[in-house]
């Protein structure tokens, strides 16, 4: 088993969006060809803390670790999350969101949502090949997990490069209901 037996940063970025990249060379000391900013070594984490992404470089290149967002949804657009879904992760230029795991949490107030009660997680311009999905009409505070999708079709879209992941509910906007929501989501970027 080969090791390196010296020490790997964790590079760190505040600029949403910003991916780490492949160094040029394995000596960012040398001066030619220089390095920039986002380049890491093998093994080397670098940290998006701007879009809570974590990533690393192997023998293969540059992969994502992993990301997790949330996003609380006032009971007004919950109302409307049909006609206006809301973006919970934004695109990566070159990469597709993959959802690995999603929760939701109903904070309830006094209605409980009825009819178009399908949360889901899909990827913006996708068909209609949900990745997660959970219901909102409950009569109670809660938290549960939200189901991974069945397999999408031979025909569908599911995952695609340079896309949002939204967050929508079925067929129409709910009806009634007056609680926020919050949605959270584990994810990993997929070079497409």
């Amino acid at each position: 088993m080969a090791t390196q037996d010296s020490r790997i940063k964790i590079k760190r970025s505040t600029v949403s969006g910003t991916v780490p990249t492949v160094a040029p060379s394995d000596d960012h000391t040398q001066p030619s060809p220089a390095w920039t900013a986002t380049d890491i070594y093998k093994g080397e984490l670098f940290i998006n803390q701007a879009d809570n992404v974590v990533w690393s470089r192997g023998d293969g290149g540059v992969f994502c670790i992993g990301g997790s967002a949330e996003l609380t949804i006032a009971s007004a657009d919950v109302l409307t999350l049909n006609s206006t879904p809301l973006t919970i992760v934004s695109a990566v230029p070159g990469y597709a969101i993959e959802v690995v795991s999603a929760s939701r949490k109903v904070d309830f107030n006094t209605t409980p949502y009825a009819t178009n009660i399908d949360l889901q997680l899909i990827t913006s311009g996708a068909s209609t090949s949900v990745q997660a999905q959970a219901r909102i009409n409950s009569s109670v505070s809660n938290i549960i997990c939200m189901d991974k999708s069945t397999p999408a079709l031979a025909t569908s879209t599911q995952l695609l490069a340079n896309a949002d992941l939204l967050v929508k509910v079925d067929s129409g906007n709910p009806t009634a209901g007056d609680s926020d929501i919050t949605v959270y989501v584990h994810y990993r970027l997929i070079p497409a």
